[in-house]
Parts: structure tokens; C-alpha cells; sequence
């Protein structure tokens, strides 16, 4: 368990990065038919990731304060699934999600911590 506590501690600085608003833009920009597909309600990739990421980072913050107990259900619940599992409608550009340099190391370092907390949780 220390161990993956460390290793919360180490990536917690790299969470803290803004959201890559450029990457997103383009994104939408590259895959513009694809967008234009999705409902209204469908379409807020920003939005999406974002939610995304705070929920992983709140959830950090109650296993590094100490509070691994009090991270509410549905939190958990919502660190099941990957983003794009979360979000399936945007599974169109999974695959292409490395050539989006700043976004996909901002998925891979929510991704990283999700799986610890995963495993931290599960104890």
C-alpha cells in the first residue's frame, strides 16, 4: 500500500497541468464530421475530459489526505471506467489518441493514477 502511495505522491504534480485545450481543439477540428454527429448533449469533449480528470484528482486528494474511507461511492463507481469507457462516444479517435502529444500524457498520467487508486481502493 505504501507503495502506491508513493507513487500517487510522485504524479500528483503532473495532474495539475491545464487541460490541453490546443490538443482539444484540434481534435475537434481533425475528426470534424465525427463531431458534428454527436447530439449537443453528446458533443463537450473539453467538458467531458475535464469531469473526467476531477473526478480522478478528487479522488486522489481523499487517499492523500488520509481519507481513503470517506471517497464517495460513486466515485469509485466512476474509476471503473477509462475515459473512453465513460465516454463511448467518442471512441472514434481512441485509437489515434497519440498524435495528440499534450492530451494523450495527460490521459496516460489520469489513466496511471486511476489504476492505482483502482488498486488502492480494492484493498
Amino acid at each position: 500500500m505504501d507503495n502506491i502511495i508513493d507513487q500517487l505522491n510522485e504524479i500528483k504534480n503532473e495532474l495539475e497541468k491545464p487541460i490541453p485545450y490546443r490538443d482539444t481543439d484540434k481534435i475537434q477540428v481533425d475528426f470534424r464530421t465525427e463531431f458534428l454527429s454527436l447530439s449537443d448533449e453528446e458533443d463537450c469533449l473539453t467538458g467531458d475530459f475535464n469531469n473526467y480528470c476531477m473526478n480522478i484528482a478528487g479522488s486522489l486528494s481523499y487517499v492523500l489526505a488520509g481519507k481513503t474511507n470517506k471517497v464517495p461511492q460513486g466515485q469509485i463507481e466512476m474509476l471503473q471506467k477509462s475515459f473512453f469507457d465513460s465516454f463511448k462516444q467518442y471512441k472514434f479517435f481512441e485509437d489515434k489518441i497519440e498524435i495528440y502529444n499534450d492530451f494523450f500524457r495527460e490521459y496516460k498520467n489520469f489513466e496511471k493514477t486511476r489504476t492505482l487508486l483502482l488498486h488502492l481502493l480494492s484493498k
